[in-house]
């Protein structure tokens, strides 16, 4: 359930390995695609109705519980003995809710939210961090097994764990980017040339992984065919910063990060890769507003 840009790949490999699908999304014609190989169904009950295991992929934790909990929602489908793996970014809070309410029909739960884009989804090597009881984590193995690596992928903990561990990632992630895109726009606007300021970047600094695969946005200033939206990034920030302040801990720097973010999705750049927080500190540095990347 949810066949975005990384649910649909994600279904065509657990069909590619043979396994019978029933595919719901709220775009349908995102589920028609797949009638080749999947049954469609009209509804989360009726796809819940029809499963086995269930796995949901959903922007954030109010589609979750709205796909799981609410009218014709997947609780009302998933039979007795039955599993939900949630691989969704939602956060700790709705997956423990939603795990609670399916616990009482007799549903397992597991939250399993992964790291990676689009390419490593359709290639299967994506990282999986894992919340659940044992028993149900072992029976969605053979399953995250098809969708991720095995080397690269942690139980860590009961339901919510999974999310807090997704959580840490994007806040590191989205924090390494910041900077790289700040270090970029120093280096534009005292003079260094975009391949220049690049090549030292990353040859020579500890975000050099970003730099290497930000690189081509970074220096011709397209964050279009976006493989995680900035939109995406602001949001599991925020969702990290509430969590911490839920547990009484404070992250100011993460906070101000969002803040960049928030900015950036204000200049319209909410639907473009997450990297396009570099455009909009581009913004506000008068000398690159009139002289692009390419320029």
């Amino acid at each position: 359930l949810g066949l975005g840009r990384m649910g649909a790949p994600m279904a065509g490999r657990l069909s590619h390995a043979g396994h019978d699908l029933v595919v719901w999304s709220r775009t349908r014609a995102h589920a028609e695609a797949l009638a080749d190989r999947a049954e469609v169904a009209g509804s989360p009950a009726e796809a819940g109705s029809k499963a086995e295991v269930a796995i949901t992929m959903l922007t954030d934790g109010g589609a979750l519980e709205e796909v799981v909990l609410g009218r014709d929602g997947l609780a009302g489908g998933l039979g007795s003995g039955s599993l939900l793996i949630d691989m969704s970014t939602t956060g700790p809070a709705p997956a423990r809710k939603v795990a609670k309410a399916l616990e009482e029909r007799g549903v397992g739960f597991v939250d399993a939210p992964v790291a990676g884009s689009v390419g490593p989804a359709a290639e299967g090597t994506l990282a999986i961090v894992v919340g659940g009881a044992d028993e149900a984590v072992g029976r969605a193995r053979p399953l995250l097994e098809v969708l991720g690596d095995p080397e690269r992928t942690w139980h860590v903990g009961p339901v919510g764990a999974g999310q807090a561990a997704k959580l840490m990632l994007n806040l590191v992630l989205g924090g390494v980017t910041a900077a790289v895109a700040e270090g970029f726009t120093l280096g534009r606007v005292l003079g260094l040339s975009p391949d220049d300021a690049l090549d030292v970047l990353e040859g020579a600094s500890v975000a050099t992984q970003t730099v290497r695969s930000k690189r081509d946005k970074l220096r011709s200033g397209d964050y279009g065919d976006p493989g995680f939206r900035l939109a995406l990034m602001h949001k599991d920030l925020r969702l990290a910063v509430d969590a911490a302040r839920a547990a009484r801990a404070s992250l100011p720097g993460t906070e101000r990060v969002a803040e960049l973010y928030a900015g950036a999705k204000g200049r319209g750049l909410a639907d473009q890769d997450y990297a396009a927080v570099a455009a909009y500190l581009a913004s506000m540095a008068p000398l690159l507003e009139h002289n692009p990347p390419e320029g």
